[in-house]
């Protein structure tokens, strides 16, 4: 049932992302975001500068410990996914930026013309900045659903290294007792340990 959760929740997100570029590819002015373009930078670059240290921090995060072998398994396999989010969070930030440069850069107005006089039609123009900026609504749409998926794995990240941490000193703690254990039975097994020792009167 959870997994079906799950299943729904992602085509659902991915629906309304496409949803939300095919809305702004019909309804968004072409210089609709000429005005907020360093906010846009901005933003996107946030994005990125807090998710390049995360994904650092999931691809060295795992240790021994005291897990066992198929719990370590399955922590790698856990931190392999969400390393592979943060790596598509990135890459989005990163190419909705140079996408909001090179709006910059053409004044948010790109028109190419569609010769259609070789076919006796009259000859048309596209506005090229319609596509950007449905992708660039696209992106922010993905940033905004993963906002709370960010939170969500720097908390796992951290109940992560926590248990591994516990494990460790538990590790420590069992080594100092087996010690402490073995230096008991060693003063057992001496010989003549234990024994009377009959005091001579003075």
């Amino acid at each position: 049932m959870k997994n079906f959760w799950n299943s729904l929740r992602s085509h659902w997100t991915l629906g309304a992302i496409v949803l939300a570029g095919i809305l702004s590819f019909w309804l968004l002015p072409n210089k609709a975001f000429k005005e907020v373009t360093q906010e846009l930078i901005a933003l996107f670059g946030l994005m990125m500068a807090g998710v390049l240290p995360t994904m650092v921090l999931t691809a060295s995060v795992l240790r021994a410990g005291n897990l066992s072998v198929k719990k370590l398994i399955d922590y790698r396999d856990a931190l392999r996914r969400q390393l592979a989010v943060w790596i598509g969070l990135f890459l989005v930030s990163l190419v909705a930026s140079l996408l909001v440069i090179v709006g910059k850069m053409v004044e948010w107005s790109l028109v190419v013309p569609i010769p259609l006089a070789w076919a006796g039609l009259e000859s048309s123009s596209f506005e090229v900045m319609r596509i950007l900026n449905a992708f660039i609504v696209m992106a922010l749409a993905i940033v905004v659903f993963r906002a709370i998926g960010v939170g969500n794995g720097i908390i796992s990240l951290l109940r992560l290294s926590a248990e591994l941490a516990i494990s460790e000193a538990q590790a420590r703690e069992d080594a100092r007792h087996r010690a402490a254990e073995a230096s008991i039975g060693g003063m057992l097994e001496r010989k003549g340990y234990g024994d009377y020792v009959e005091l001579k009167p003075h």
